[in-house]
């Protein structure tokens, strides 16, 4: 079980890492050499969705075992089943490979700590 926490704690660390990089840099994740004011704008709203998202995932199995910090792991580990999807149709492996990861570790502790 404390591996499960570990794991679930580096990665929302990780997710709200790349979260803000993709605010506050977002041609490091889009991979273009100047980023557009469009790119600039998604950043902001990936961080808007991923720094809050982190954070919950960070603190609920810590915070409340049962129904509650449950509830918020599942609702993290869907939105990386969405960036894994975003990852799929651009191609971009690592987002796949990670995104998948962390849906599991999430999956994995919500239902450790139901």
């Amino acid at each position: 079980m404390n591996v499960l926490l570990a794991a679930n704690t580096v990665g929302a660390v990780a997710g709200i890492v790349f979260a803000l990089v993709g605010g506050v840099r977002p041609a490091v994740l889009s991979e273009s050499g100047t980023p557009t004011a469009g790119e600039r704008f998604y950043g902001w709203m990936y961080a808007a969705r991923g720094v809050p998202l982190g954070v919950a995932a960070l603190v609920a199995p810590l915070a409340w075992s049962g129904p509650a910090g449950s509830l918020i792991l599942c609702a993290a580990a869907t939105a990386q089943v969405g960036d894994a999807v975003i990852g799929v149709a651009t191609r971009k492996w690592t987002m796949i490979a990670g995104a998948s990861l962390l849906t599991a570790i999430h999956v994995a502790t919500a239902v450790a700590t139901a």
